[in-house]
């Protein structure tokens, strides 16, 4: 159920076609990471999974596919401004591409209708990529609150508060809530646990300067 890469859906001619579409929508286009975050998720995917994927659209593959689709779901929802499943749809398609503003504003109104523990975590990914990292790790812990099982908001956590905001303690929390999960769901193998275990100990060490 979980994507385990991030889903750019269009490059080149389409992608400009996307954010022309946005642009026209009045919504801003994501803010660039600085090279700081970006050096940092160098080494791990800093989001990992997506959570929310049961309404990602099949023919949002390509830039004219992805703007058709946006647009019809902006005409439904013109009808049912309240459908949860309308907004989810678009929030997942603004995230595919990376899109963190206005995938935050349509996870926001989802939260609002109908929280769950994936559209939670998804919205906190979203924040990090905006470098709301307080924001990000709130929505991690609502999300574990609704399911201290929800393995994306622990993996999540650990990444943000390892990486980002320096909260080694915080991190070991959600760490040793992850190794505890049994049985561990396909996803949650022992090589991401590995992987976790590497995050953290990166940050628990001091920082190395020249002499």
């Amino acid at each position: 159920m979980n994507r385990q890469n991030f889903a750019f859906l269009i490059g080149g001619l389409a992608f400009g076609i996307l954010i022309g579409f946005g642009t026209y929508h009045t919504f801003q286009t994501r803010p660039e990471l600085d090279a700081r975050a970006e050096s940092q998720a160098a080494s791990t995917d800093p989001r990992g999974p997506r959570a929310m994927t049961q309404m990602a659209d099949p023919n949002a593959d390509g830039g004219a596919p992805m703007v058709a689709r946006v647009n019809e779901l902006k005409r439904m929802l013109q009808e049912r401004p309240n459908d949860s499943q309308v907004l989810l749809a678009l929030a997942n398609i603004y995230y595919d591409a990376a899109m963190w503003e206005q995938a935050a504003g349509y996870y926001e109104r989802v939260a609002e209708l109908n929280p769950d523990p994936d559209g939670l975590t998804d919205l906190g990914v979203c924040y990090r990529a905006l470098r709301r990292f307080d924001d990000a790790l709130a929505m991690f812990a609502r999300a574990n609150e609704l399911d201290p099982r929800h393995w994306q908001s622990l993996y999540n956590t650990v990444v943000v508060a390892a990486l980002d905001v320096g909260r080694v303690d915080l991190a070991k929390q959600a760490l040793a809530a992850m190794e505890a999960i049994e049985p561990r769901p396909v996803e949650l193998q022992q090589a991401r646990l590995e992987q976790m275990r590497e995050i953290l100990e990166r940050a628990a060490s001091p920082v190395q300067r020249p002499s």
